[in-house]
């Protein structure tokens, strides 16, 4: 949802008091629209191909399982209204208090979860007392085993599974065989597990598949080891023999009237493994819809670019993993073609380019993972490292969110001692960012918005001190620094030009800005 993740103890507990937005505990469409439009959009909807909480089971149901997602974060691949994603988002739980968190959640469930039902104070009080020694995010796997969703309806109806025991060689005539159990599956999924064996068994399902309009239907069936599909009476597809799935994989399309059209799955399990993989699509459909408990692999075209760029105006945004940045970064593709990086563990902007922004594709398709670079041009470096320093030391320690990097599973919290530490963000009303980092003795607000710069495309920039101390921001670290005709020429291809307040200044290879408290500067950042 959001970014507001460390918190600092006990120097600035006071100080992000006044740092972060303030609501009114029964105000949740205030707190969504602050902290957690960006990700899920205004309309619930996702932007830039970010989870959905509308058509989402996720915020349905038991509220528990929303709390502790909020509360401690969650991470990993995680499956949303039917599509597969891979997410890290950062816990809340240490800068929301318990009425916020209601309020908010209070808010998704009315609006975009079907008016699932208010969440109270008391409830988000007891998760957090009954989790407060959890310190890693949770999977969707924990999830799921403690509130799980209810079974889906599938396109099966009055689903009935009959097993038989027994060896056998080949497919047997089922009419010839005593069943020895017959089950009403009201879930409408098929299983093997639903026989209750491992070995030497046989079922046959029959139910009524709901074809919901005139078309063609096309089915994917694999299994080990026999199996035949019937749908309206005819055998569309056989495995024969022993074996695995995945090399017999049969594919098939027919032509269905609207309506309940009969259906039958004969399967035999010799030995081994008991797996059955069932999908169809529709005419309308766009992906294939399981009907059997295992989920296998769909054949799929060569993955296509998925281009996430500003759409009528309004700045795009990118929170999965960005490369030559941090984990804890965020992509801003803006309306006029430029775009930059944001690391919250650095209180930096570290890349900027031109161009194109992002390809979702990396991401967004089969829970891809790694690293997805910038699609644009010309990729400035700008910075690597902390950039924000105060005028000393800071007396308390910062509690930052880390993911693991040394190859161990999910994340922890770890004590650090920083100069600074990332406050969140907000986005106005074209979806451009205000970064917010707090120190000791000092806050920063450091705001982007698309410019024309002499003629060009590029950005404008203002940054405001605020507290009792001054503050020294590093804009550029490790290139080459000019002065030419009152503006600097950073690294190969980047001009920072001061338009008003406090102007930077050339360090060495570095170019940096101090502020004094009540200071500020505005900058514009243009590309050569």
């Amino acid at each position: 949802m959001t970014v507001l993740i460390p918190m600092r103890f006990p120097a600035l507990l006071a100080l992000v008091a006044t740092t972060t937005v303030s609501f009114g505990a029964e105000d949740g469409a205030q707190v969504y629209n602050t902290l957690c439009v960006a990700c899920h959009g205004p309309d619930g909807k996702g932007l830039n191909g970010l989870p959905p909480l509308v058509g989402s089971d996720w915020p349905k149901g038991p509220a528990e399982r929303t709390i502790k997602i909020v509360l401690h974060g969650m991470t990993g691949p995680v499956e949303v209204a039917g599509k597969a994603y891979n997410i890290v988002m950062p816990p809340q739980g240490a800068v929301l208090s318990d009425e916020k968190i209601a309020a908010a959640l209070t808010y998704v469930r009315k609006n975009f979860a079907g008016n699932a039902g208010a969440v109270t104070t008391e409830l988000v009080k007891s998760v957090r007392a009954a989790t407060a020694t959890r310190t890693t995010p949770w999977t969707a796997e924990e999830l799921l085993k403690d509130h799980p969703f209810p079974p889906p309806k599938t396109a099966l109806r009055n689903l009935v599974g009959t097993m038989y025991k027994g060896e056998w060689k080949e497919m047997p005539d089922f009419s010839k065989l005593k069943p020895a159990q017959i089950e009403d599956e009201n879930t409408g999924i098929i299983s093997p597990a639903q026989a209750s064996l491992k070995d030497a068994f046989a079922m046959v399902w029959t139910a009524q598949f709901q074809a919901p309009e005139d078309g063609k239907y096309t089915f994917v069936f694999d299994c080990d080891d026999y199996g035949a599909l019937y749908v309206n009476g005819e055998r569309v597809a056989e495995i024969k023999g022993i074996g695995p799935v995945g090399e017999r994989r049969k594919e098939v399309s027919v032509l269905l009237k609207k309506g309940a059209v009969p259906f039958r799955l004969e399967y035999v399990e010799v030995a081994g493994h008991e797996i059955i993989q069932l999908s169809y699509k529709g005419p309308k459909d766009k992906e294939f819809k399981w009907l059997s408990d295992t989920k296998g692999t769909v054949a799929k075209a060569k993955r296509a670019p998925i281009p996430v760029e500003a759409k009528d105006g309004y700045t795009a945004s990118y929170r999965n993993f960005i490369g030559g940045t941090t984990s804890r970064a965020i992509g801003f593709g803006f309306s006029n073609a430029t775009n930059l990086t944001y690391s919250a563990d650095n209180c930096a902007v570290e890349l900027l380019w031109t161009g194109k922004f992002m390809d979702g594709a990396q991401h967004w398709v089969d829970r891809g993972q790694g690293n997805a670079p910038p699609a644009g041009d010309g990729v400035v470096k700008v910075s690597d490292g902390m950039v924000v320093a105060g005028p000393s030391a800071p007396s308390g320690a910062i509690i930052s969110y880390q993911v693991n990097k040394d190859g161990g599973k999910g994340a922890s919290f770890k004590v650090v001692n920083e100069p600074a530490e990332f406050k969140g963000y907000q986005l106005d009303k074209n979806g451009n960012p205000t970064f917010k980092v707090a120190g000791e003795g000092f806050t920063l607000t450091d705001a982007w918005t698309p410019a024309d710069m002499r003629g060009s495309a590029g950005l404008a920039r203002k940054i405001v001190a605020a507290g009792d101390k001054p503050v020294t921001i590093v804009l550029s670290r490790g290139l080459a620094v000019q002065a030419n005709a009152g503006a600097f020429e950073v690294g190969p291809r980047l001009v920072v030009r001061a338009i008003s307040g406090v102007a930077p200044a050339a360090a060495g290879s570095d170019l940096v800005l101090t502020l004094k408290p009540g200071e500020s500067a505005v900058l514009g950042y243009s590309f050569r």
